[in-house]
């Protein structure tokens, strides 16, 4: 009997280890490391199935025993996994310098933890560093505090080597690339209160909204269940309270207009009103992007050099960029994303996804030019160059 549950276990863990290294493959070559390159190449349509492509469903374990570690958490304080029985958790692997697929868990997380509402104090969420440069207890302090998860998690480190042989327990590969950058599985595994673990999947690289409520439902599906007292959390259907979702290149009929408050060139923070105007001429070009973004970053000094110009013809369209602020690490890494790039045009502050919604953002970059009662006039997804920006806008430097 023995020997046939030994057979039973190391069956079951090689294939967890074929699923995750599949998994692995295919989001290593889909995304290269950053979500937008994921979403310009596969086109996301932000329809429920083809989000629902880019969503790993994950695989169900067994229930054999999670492995246990011992680490040190954000304020310095000694933690194991084991101190964590009576209670669900959800175990991830961060890296501590991350700008690119980690915020994307941290956003997943935090929508789940709103919906879990009271029975959140029943669920544990724990990442473990997966950076092995960066491996002070500071390093993962200062990143839990610039996504918002200081207080709403257990951030954890130690030497390289520790970290090391947890990597190896739980079939996570993480590799420092050229330049000192990190690349990893952005394994999250879901454990039972016994300490059993039940179910893992690979987070997504797409900042897609709808992928972004398909991976908080999956998770709130598999922490639901194992809730003590049978606990009736809703679980909505695609909902997601930073990005909802929203048809791509929506109907042009409709007026969209809105205002934020924006970073102007000056530095200020001041509201913007886009869509408000009564002047007919007066049409706003629309940049959806985020300081993390490499293909926006690309961007800027085209639109730094299209300002220039427009600044010499008064019917031209202004540049307003949006940035997805919730998927930034603070609105002080905007204002200096801002003021670094000498951007010559204001920056509003998108906090709760509610214009990119409006206007059916499923990727960034996306231009976008509204009239001057906000209704759509062009759509674009994806970088641009200012040739083609200036013919789609049938504009001509005279």
């Amino acid at each position: 009997m023995r020997n046939k549950n030994i057979l039973l276990w190391a069956v079951s863990t090689a294939v967890i280890f074929v699923v995750v290294g599949v998994a692995w493959i295919a989001w290593h070559v889909t995304s290269q490391f950053h979500p937008i390159t994921a979403a310009r190449r596969a086109s996301i349509s932000p329809s429920v199935s083809q989000a629902a492509a880019q969503v790993d469903n994950g695989v169900s374990i067994p229930g054999k025993i999670a492995p246990n570690f011992s680490l040190t958490n954000q304020f310095g304080h000694r933690e194991s996994l084991k101190s964590f029985r009576g209670k669900v958790v959800v175990l991830s692997f961060i890296d501590s310098r991350c700008t690119t697929i980690c915020p994307l868990t941290a956003v997943v997380f935090r929508n789940v933890q709103y919906d879990l509402g009271a029975q959140n104090k029943h669920v544990v969420f724990v990442a473990v560093n997966a950076n092995p440069i960066h491996t002070s207890i500071n390093a993962v302090y200062q990143w839990s505090k610039s996504h918002h998860m200081l207080h709403a998690w257990q951030f954890l480190t130690g030497s390289s080597t520790s970290l090391k042989t947890i990597w190896a327990h739980y079939y996570v590969d993480s590799q420092v690339l050229k330049g000192g950058s990190v690349s990893h599985i952005p394994a999250v595994y879901v454990i039972g209160p016994r300490g059993r673990e039940r179910w893992m999947y690979l987070n997504s690289a797409s900042a897609n909204s709808i992928a972004i409520g398909l991976q908080v439902r999956n998770l709130l599906t598999h922490i639901v269940p194992r809730l003590p007292n049978h606990a009736k959390v809703p679980i909505p259907p695609y909902r997601h309270i930073v990005y909802l979702a929203g048809p791509m290149g929506p109907s042009r009929l409709q007026g969209r207009s809105f205002t934020l408050p924006a970073i102007m060139p000056g530095g200020h923070i001041h509201n913007l009103s886009v869509g408000t105007s009564r002047q007919a001429n007066h049409a706003t070009l629309l940049e959806f992007f985020a300081t993390w973004c490499p293909d926006c970053q690309e961007e800027m000094p085209i639109l730094k050099r299209y300002t220039q110009m427009a600044n010499h013809h008064a019917y031209w369209p202004r540049v307003v960029a949006v940035d997805l602020s919730q998927s930034e690490s603070s609105t002080e890494q905007v204002v200096a994303y801002a003021h670094n790039n000498r951007l010559p045009f204001p920056v509003a502050l998108d906090s709760h996804g509610t214009v990119s919604n409006e206007f059916g953002v499923s990727g960034i970059p996306t231009q976008v030019l509204v009239s001057s009662q906000g209704k759509i006039l062009w759509y674009h997804m994806g970088p641009i160059p200012l040739s083609s920006l200036m013919r789609h806008l049938r504009l001509n430097n005279k």
